[in-house]
């Protein structure tokens, strides 16, 4: 059909004009000599030969259309299992974090309430959260929070449905610790808002990467929290005891969940303290 096509164009390019009258002569002849289903037969192949291009064209754009379409709907497809993947594995991170609770949960015996970070201070160094978790959840000023790799801090300020978390790093926060080892107990506290210094005494013979823990003394922190390791030892300004710079267990720039021990302090040491 597309040579016959090309055969009309050529008789009239190159001025064949008399084989182009006798050809449309003879065609016009054999079409009143022949039946009338010849006839249509013989009308239909010379618009099928003289459309057969425009209709080429409009095929190749529906394909381009459709094609263009289908990629569209890939691409809406893919940008959807990827969302649905990142959450299923959100979902694996979280239920893998809510087994470790189970076992501090049990290990304290107190109710543990689950917060997100939804706010830090704005200060030039990181020393208080805003969780989302407040009196409306059970949180309430003094109770300890914590994460699966150690101690955060404490709530300083509850309010219905938000808490704020003092952090370790907030030089206001002083904290007994014990070493792991040799049992004696020291205290913990940031001088500039960043770094955690420890003084233990020096009979104690702790080391570079002994690892401190909540003492339980002070009545807001129950005894055996991981609070970080040490890094480093130095003289105090007393002999009797030491300096040592420890490293949180716990990256406080990146947390992004917490869990608040439904603990109240022990009324009998805060009434002391409180004197």
């Amino acid at each position: 059909m597309l040579r016959a096509f090309r055969f009309i164009i050529d008789l009239f390019t190159q001025r064949h004009g008399i084989v182009a009258f006798v050809f449309f002569l003879l065609l016009g002849f054999t079409m009143r000599q022949s039946p009338e289903a010849v006839k249509k037969n013989i009308v239909a192949s010379i618009l099928d030969t003289v459309f057969y291009p425009a209709q080429m064209l409009l095929s190749s754009v529906d394909a381009y259309r459709s094609v263009a379409a289908e990629n569209e709907q890939l691409k809406e497809e893919n940008a959807r299992l990827r969302q649905e993947t990142y959450y299923a594995s959100e979902g694996l991170q979280e239920l893998a974090r809510l087994h470790t609770l189970v076992r501090f949960d049990d290990k304290w015996d107190f109710p543990i309430v689950t917060a997100r970070v939804v706010g830090h201070n704005p200060g030039r160094f990181l020393t208080t959260l805003v969780i989302n978790r407040g009196t409306h959840h059970g949180v309430k000023e003094n109770m300890p929070v914590f994460s699966m790799n150690g101690l955060v801090g404490k709530i300083t300020k509850a309010a219905y449905s938000h808490s704020r978390v003092q952090l370790l790093t907030d030089p206001n926060l002083k904290l007994s610790v014990i070493e792991r080892k040799s049992r004696v107990v020291g205290f913990l506290e940031s001088v500039d808002g960043r770094l955690l210094t420890a003084m233990i005494p020096s009979h104690a013979g702790v080391k570079v990467g002994d690892t401190l823990i909540t003492s339980g003394l002070g009545g807001i922190f129950p005894k055996g929290i991981p609070v970080g390791t040490v890094k480093s030892v130095r003289l105090a300004d007393l002999d009797v005891m030491r300096l040592m710079d420890v490293d949180p267990f716990q990256e406080f720039y990146t947390l992004e969940e917490v869990f608040v021990m439904e603990k109240d302090p022990e009324w009998i040491i805060q009434e002391l303290l409180d004197e």
